[in-house]
């Protein structure tokens, strides 16, 4: 039965808080984080973030939950109350799109389900291509490529046919930056290269707690007003000093 096919799901699994970052910023969400990713972000370490990911200790963990579990907790937590009333159902990771194929089939049974079609974003790195189901669906996508800062090879974290379906498709770019080095990688690699139109672009300090976002923040401001980039700041570290579930 399609019931019984599962998926990984992180180790805070799935919650309702507010959107912290990017286009979506301060909206009601219901956040379904995925298991596994293909990149390490290694490059982002910090004192306060030392795995580099923020995100690293939930999304390394695999809880394994068949399609009605997933279902069961959805509703004994009333989410599908919350999606129904305007909540963005955010899809994130990990990379969510690694499970791409039992998403698909999830979110086919929950429409079935609960009659309606909910309100759909991701959160993905931009390497792997999303299928066309989602534009159907009208799910959208919040990207987060990593710049050579991550630490990663280039070949890995840098694919120009995904970048240039999400630019086409208007997708939400935003990028963690320190500085003016990584607004020039954004300037050449992503806009000029692949497209990505100026104001699909936010720009969010590179920290790990409250204080670094403090401290760094001001930074990324005025990057933004010099270049005409959109400001994004990182709320689950200014409300909550925590990277992780709130």
């Amino acid at each position: 039965m399609m019931g019984d096919k599962t998926l990984f799901l992180s180790d805070d699994k799935i919650f309702y808080t507010i959107e912290g970052e990017g286009e979506y910023v301060g909206k009601p969400s219901v956040f379904m984080r995925l298991s596994m990713c293909n990149l390490t972000c290694k490059g982002f370490a910090s004192a306060d973030s030392p795995n580099g990911c923020d995100s690293f200790v939930s999304w390394s963990v695999k809880n394994r939950m068949t399609y009605d579990q997933v279902f069961d907790y959805i509703t004994q937590n009333g989410y599908q109350c919350r999606l129904r009333d305007g909540a963005i159902w955010k899809i994130t990771g990990g990379e969510p799109l690694i499970q791409q194929k039992v998403l698909l089939e999830l979110v086919d049974q929950y429409i079935a389900r609960f009659g309606y079609i909910p309100k759909i974003d991701f959160e993905t790195n931009a390497t792997i291509m999303p299928d066309q189901q989602w534009l159907d669906w009208k799910a959208t996508f919040t990207t987060s490529p990593k710049l050579s800062n991550n630490g990663d090879p280039v070949e890995k974290r840098y694919k120009p046919e995904v970048l240039k379906w999400h630019a086409k498709n208007r997708s939400g770019f935003k990028f963690v930056v320190s500085g003016e080095t990584e607004v020039r990688e954004i300037l050449e690699k992503y806009v000029y290269e692949c497209k990505v139109p100026m104001d699909r672009i936010w720009l969010m300090p590179c920290c790990g707690s409250r204080a670094e976002h403090s401290e760094k923040a001001h930074v990324v401001a005025d990057l933004c007003k010099k270049y005409n980039f959109n400001f994004s700041p990182r709320l689950q570290l200014v409300i909550w000093d925590k990277a992780l579930k709130v």
